[in-house]
């Protein structure tokens, strides 16, 4: 129960500093993708137990298993690094 709230929790700061980061824009995206940063250790952990304890995970898994995913996104939107949105882009030239 404690882990689910403080999953709840890490989102819900997520989604404020979203909001706050679309209104403002004074900081780095980096720095908003944090909460998730952490929720995802604590969601591998939650599914350990959730495996070892037979109970049902859905939000857990989801998030453990989207980490690389969140940092790319956040070093997109920095501009950090400069990869194009659509990763098929080149194939689907070919076929044209």
């Amino acid at each position: 129960m404690l882990i689910a709230v403080g999953l709840h929790v890490l989102l819900l700061m997520f989604e404020v500093l979203v909001c706050d980061r679309v209104a403002r824009g004074n900081y780095f995206w980096l720095l908003v993708f944090m909460p998730l940063f952490f929720v995802s250790p604590v969601s591998v952990a939650a599914c350990v137990w959730g495996f070892r304890h037979d109970r049902s995970l859905e939000l857990e898994v989801l998030c453990s298993v989207n980490i690389l995913q969140f940092i790319f996104i956040a070093l997109r939107l920095d501009r950090i690094i400069n990869w194009p949105w659509l990763c098929c882009h080149f194939a689907y030239i070919q076929f044209i």
